[in-house]
């Protein structure tokens, strides 16, 4: 179970650049993953706080939170972290085309309406 959780930390950390606590890990990439996962992500969250107390960590299942780390893991695996960075900087360029347009446009409507050109 440990080497499962070392697992995800890692990936998390390598793939998506969370840092911290599995737990806060998680609760971060919530909105990263698709929607199954984050109940995925949620059950592991949940069940985190569960396993430090002795008597309370009998109510984790192992079946169901290994089944949910291996499609989290699966998932994590398959992200590419320059993909995501690629996409964040066109994401820029994109805006501030758009910024460059409407500021040209304004420009050459004063001008018009000036009776400039």
């Amino acid at each position: 179970m440990f080497r499962r959780r070392d697992t995800l930390d890692k990936l998390l950390r390598d793939r998506l650049g969370l840092s911290g606590p599995l737990a806060r890990q998680l609760h971060r990439a919530q909105w990263r993953l698709p929607r199954a996962l984050r109940r995925d992500a949620r059950a592991i969250r949940d069940q985190e706080a569960l396993l430090g107390h002795p008597r309370l960590s009998r109510l984790v299942d192992p079946r169901t939170r290994a089944r949910a780390e291996r499609r989290l893991a699966g998932h994590l695996r398959s992200v590419d972290p320059m993909a995501i960075r690629r996409g964040r900087a066109l994401d820029a360029l994109a805006l501030w085309a758009f910024y460059g347009f409407v500021a040209a446009g304004g420009t050459l409507a004063v001008l018009l309406w000036r009776g400039l050109i």
